[in-house]
């Protein structure tokens, strides 16, 4: 219950920052989150996540925009890595159908600064036809894990109608340097599994039940490759999981 208080205050403070700070030329969210399990390029890093965080984007001209925010989450395991927030900044373009992004992450865990690193990274996707999408993004860790994540995915989106949508997804990971190997000695995290990570496909049905404000369901299922140790706390291989969570953010 103190991580789940101390989140809801966490999105209370952003809140009132946004509010205090927002002119005409920003838009943003602010979000709250529940997730049955905090899963990251096909690792389970917990039970219960609880999450909130906030997403700002200011116009520079009609080509490019930049954008900012914060994401903070706590699971209920009694792990190392309890808590976790993160902290971003971007620039963003289109080039015709194609939209670019390039930014950077600052992850760091309250009580473990040891885990502490840092991302740059770039997304490319070009839009197809039908509400359907296609592209990659790709991110290297400079700093304590020295290693590089890609991942190619394809979405499609369809609207229902002016207040309810699906989006659809599904792609694979590919990494060097990043996810732990498959040990026998389940207290042993040095080698790395590089090359396939695995694959996932997701859903979303985002309702806009008021103007500006959105809920939205989401089921996940992920499969990690047989060499990658998928659970933050066996470290077993080849692990399948079943994510179902619902998000409610604030546009303004």
């Amino acid at each position: 219950m103190r991580k789940y208080t101390k989140t809801v205050g966490a999105l209370a403070a952003a809140s009132a920052l946004v509010a205090g700070y927002a002119s005409a030329e920003i838009e943003g969210e602010v979000h709250v989150g529940y997730a049955t399990n905090y899963e990251f390029r096909f690792v389970d890093l917990g039970d219960d996540l609880v999450e909130a965080g906030v997403d700002l984007s200011y116009a520079l001209n009609e080509d490019w925009s930049i954008k900012g925010g914060a994401w903070y989450g706590s699971v209920n395991d009694d792990v190392a890595l309890d808590n976790e927030l993160d902290l971003y900044g971007a620039v963003a373009t289109s080039l015709g159908p194609v939209n670019l992004e390039f930014g950077y992450i600052f992850y760091t865990y309250p009580g473990s600064d040891f885990h502490d690193t840092q991302e740059v990274y770039a997304s490319a996707f070009v839009d197809i036809f039908a509400g359907i999408s296609a592209g990659a993004a790709y991110y290297y860790d400079f700093d304590n894990l020295n290693g590089w994540y890609l991942q190619p995915e394809l979405r499609w989106s369809h609207d229902f109608n002016e207040c309810l949508k699906l989006n659809l997804s599904t792609g694979v990971g590919i990494a060097d340097g990043l996810g732990s190997q498959v040990s026998s000695d389940a207290f042993y995290i040095g080698d790395t599994h590089d090359g396939f990570q695995g694959w996932f496909v997701k859903a979303e049905l985002p309702w806009e039940f008021r103007d500006g404000v959105t809920l939205t369901p989401y089921l996940k299922y992920t499969d990690a490759d047989s060499g990658l140790a998928g659970d933050s706390n066996t470290f077993e291989g080849g692990q399948e999981h079943i994510v179902a969570g619902v998000k409610l953010a604030v546009g303004f």
